[in-house]
């Protein structure tokens, strides 16, 4: 049988380009996995320990201090020993405002400055699924809080940079009171009182009211 030289050659190289292409496809096939692969752990894992964690990281600020001061009073009424207050609840009257401002301290000990003028601004909301029975309202550097109903509430203090809280103190228990007395905020060991309810207050034996009036 006579054999055709042309289609013998013809054969021979579709062969050829047909295990050479196979092999080609496998290396592009390994190189993608490769690359997928390495890209996942080198790119996407960087991108999230380096721009999302670094991200986060820039925008959090470590509070070390936050005393809550009666500007009225010119007094520390409440204030956060690390992850809790001292001197709460807070006290504020019913149909009027309480104007406090605060005195903070980052992690490093220095004074962080609020106002509009500065990075951070005094804020304040109501809790979670707390009831409303205050109104708060922001004068950057200072907060009223306004008692719009006698009962007890929790509020969060926060410090806000441009539109959002970079800092959210504890839940704050406030007390809105009818009652209301400044002097009723604050007791001599830098926090509240049992809200004037103490048996020597202003009615001690020794300031002028003995029992031995003479009628």
């Amino acid at each position: 049988m006579t054999v055709n030289p042309r289609s013998s050659t013809r054969r021979k190289l579709l062969a050829t380009s047909g295990a050479v292409a196979a092999l080609g496809l496998a290396g592009c096939l390994g190189g993608d996995d490769d690359d997928d692969e390495n890209g996942d752990e080198n790119g996407d894992e960087n991108g999230d320990e380096n721009g999302d964690e670094n991200g986060h990281e820039h925008g959090e600020l470590h509070i070390e201090e936050f005393e809550v001061i009666d500007r009225d009073l010119e007094e520390v009424v409440v204030y956060i020993h690390g992850d809790h207050w001292h001197g709460d609840p807070l006290y504020v009257p019913e149909g009027d405002n309480l104007s406090v401002e605060a005195h903070v301290e980052d992690e490093d000990g220095e004074e962080i400055e609020l106002g509009d003028d500065h990075d951070y601004t005094l804020n304040a909301t109501v809790a979670d699924g707390a009831d409303e029975l205050v109104d708060l309202e922001s004068h950057g550097d200072h907060l009223h809080i306004t008692g719009e109903e006698t009962g007890i509430t929790d509020i969060v203090f926060q410090l806000w940079h441009d539109d959002h809280s970079d800092w959210d103190a504890p839940e704050l228990e406030v007390e809105v009171v009818d009652d209301f007395d400044l002097e009723d905020n604050v007791d001599d060991d830098h926090g509240h009182d049992d809200h004037g309810h103490d048996d020597d207050h202003g009615h001690d034996d020794d300031h002028g009211h003995d029992d031995d009036h003479d009628h």
